[in-house]
């Protein structure tokens, strides 16, 4: 019997490994995030694939989230100026989620080959709290070259080196769009951001 209790409580720790730690939120946690319609730095401002995936991210955590369409439809008599907590009423919304981008490279014909990017995410209170959270991810990106396989040649023949044959699993991943690479930054950075 104590074997099959420690042989459990290692097998919930290691459940554990590879999970990312969340940073706190400063203040009272918002309950309705509205994502901010603008990406500061991003060219031309408001293109709507600077936030592809980033509403579906938030709302995995826990949120009620106003995407950034509905935002700027709710703010189109606005001038959306750098003070965001004024919006708090108009949104009805706790907080406001804001995309810097400081940078963002991404080429390819047919689909990302190769990327760099240095992105901030910051969570600004709508109530009076300021910047309750904030996250920077800076990273590059190169697709991993495919590993080709010759039909011709047994898997048993001997070369040096030798093949490797992956059993299961997922190989390298590869982004086709800008818009898939910035789903999958945006699921990175929420992360980090604590769940409801």
């Amino acid at each position: 019997m104590r074997r099959l209790i420690c042989a459990l409580f290692l097998l919930s720790a290691a459940c554990r490994i590879g999970e990312v730690e969340p940073l706190p939120i400063a203040g009272p946690v918002p309950g309705v995030v509205a994502v901010w319609p603008v990406a500061i730095g991003g060219d031309p401002p408001g293109a709507d694939v600077w936030f592809a995936g980033l509403s579906s991210a938030l709302g995995r955590r826990g949120y009620r989230v106003l995407t950034p369409g509905l935002t700027r439809e709710l703010l189109k008599s606005y001038e959306l100026t750098e003070d965001l907590a004024k919006f708090g009423p108009a949104l009805r919304a706790d907080a406001v989620m804001q995309l810097e981008i400081r940078e963002f490279d991404a080429d390819g014909t047919s689909a990302v080959q190769h990327a760099n990017w240095d992105l901030s995410w910051r969570l600004i209170s709508t109530r009076g709290f300021g910047e309750q959270w904030s996250f920077r991810h800076q990273g590059y990106y190169s697709q991993a070259a495919r590993y080709q396989v010759d039909p011709g040649r047994s898997f048993d023949e001997h070369s040096d080196p030798p093949i490797i044959v992956p059993i299961g699993g997922l190989g390298p991943r590869g982004f086709r769009t800008p818009a898939e690479l910035l789903a999958s930054l945006h699921n990175q950075a929420m992360e980090r951001l604590p769940k409801l």
